[in-house]
């Protein structure tokens, strides 16, 4: 499709059903990709290098989305703190499915 019809000349493909990313004709081709609209979490975190552990955690705020670049086949999951310094987690969606099950067998541990 052109611009005319809504896209830009380079999307030739559907956006995902959770694709909130405006595309636009004039992005870098390294901004062609499809991101969903962030999950933000509220989270305690840390760099986890002190003793005890808990004397090196803050109050931070995570973002959480999906991403997929334009005619790849990998989604990836990206969790992010949105304050600097913003550590990065990036995962595929099958490696964050195995970390769900991993963090709920933990919490399951917990309670």
């Amino acid at each position: 499709m052109t611009m005319a019809e809504g896209r830009p000349s380079w999307l030739d493909e559907s956006c995902p059903a959770w694709c909130t990313r405006e595309h636009r004709e004039e992005d870098h081709p390294d901004d062609h990709y499809h991101q969903s609209e962030a999950t933000v979490v509220p989270a305690v975190a840390g760099p986890g290098d002190t003793i005890p552990l808990t004397a090196s955690l803050t109050a931070t705020t995570l973002g959480v989305r999906v991403g997929r670049h334009v005619g790849d086949d990998l989604t990836w999951l990206v969790v992010e703190a949105l304050e600097a310094p913003r550590p990065r987690l990036v995962l595929t969606a099958e490696s964050a499915g195995a970390l769900h099950r991993a963090l709920e067998a933990q919490l399951a541990a917990v309670h």
